[in-house]
């Protein structure tokens, strides 16, 4: 006698979603958007005289003493030696600590000028223009008797530190294009004036930033800011790509024209085969 058996035979098929495809392929990379932008940053550097005085770089005190000047000049304690204002608690006395803190252009062991015991009024009254240790056009304010170094600068714009050595500078970048992909390993320019990577707000558009040297202005055809790269609309999408910028975790799946993925994700598919007829 024959029997027919009706058998379902299932065949599990796996497709994995290679890795290399999610390198080579961003979605992102596929929609129209700005090639180039710009970002703007604050770039600090230290702005000090050139080169050291030669009253300090030649330990030359005669350089410094002028006789019997009366009270317009430091006098050197009961001495009738006085010291030109040039020489008076001037920048390098004052910011190189470990050079010239203990040094004094005054007669040995009459030292008045030493500016770890000069006062900041004194400093003040008879420094170069007033002015004291305060470069880059600060101005020298006293709090009371604070000795020379603890004095302080009130700075003009651009200019900061305790003496107005540290200029900041404002520096527009022009920043480039990238998938997002290449981006990785680069640090965010909100935290780097070195070679960065920066992001539109919606986040779909990576560029990178070289390293700046000196200040660029925007050129003629004024690009946009990075972070204002204008937002990509769903009729700029090319055909057959589908796009969730929430890029949750998902599946692997065919587009008609086109493939979307943004991760790894095994991809089952169940086929079941017909009826077989089977003689017992």
């Amino acid at each position: 006698m024959t029997t027919i058996v009706h058998v379902y035979v299932l065949l599990r098929l796996v497709i994995l979603c290679p890795y290399t495809l999610q390198q080579t392929i961003e979605k992102t990379d596929l929609i129209e958007g700005p090639a180039k932008c710009v970002i703007t940053q604050e770039k600090q550097s230290i702005s000090i005289p050139h080169s050291v005085p030669s009253f300090l770089s030649n330990r030359n005190r005669s350089q410094c003493q002028a006789q019997n000047a009366g009270n317009k000049m430091l006098r050197c304690g009961w001495t009738d030696v006085y010291l030109k204002p040039e020489c008076v608690c001037s920048f390098y006395n004052v910011y190189e600590a470990s050079l010239y803190h203990g040094y004094s252009s005054c007669p040995e062991g009459s030292g008045s000028d030493i500016v770890t015991q000069l006062k900041c009024s004194d400093c003040k009254r008879y420094s170069l223009n007033n002015n004291g240790p305060c470069i880059n056009g600060g101005k020298l304010t006293c709090r009371g008797d604070e000795v020379a170094p603890s004095s302080t600068c009130v700075c003009p714009p651009n200019y900061e530190g305790m003496f107005c050595e540290e200029k900041i500078e404002k520096v527009t970048r022009i920043c480039y294009r990238i998938s997002r992909f290449s981006a990785h390993g680069l640090i965010n320019c909100s935290l780097t004036g070195r070679e960065c990577v920066t992001y539109s707000k919606n986040m779909l558009y990576a560029y990178k930033c070289n390293e700046f040297q000196t200040s660029k202005r925007r050129r003629s055809e004024e690009l946009p800011l990075c972070f204002n790269t204008e937002d990509v609309l769903p009729d700029k999408m090319p055909a057959g790509i589908e796009l969730d910028v929430s890029d949750v975790e998902s599946s692997c799946s065919l587009k008609t024209g086109g493939i979307s993925s943004t991760s790894y994700v095994r991809w089952t598919v169940l086929i079941m085969f017909g009826t077989y007829f089977v003689s017992v």
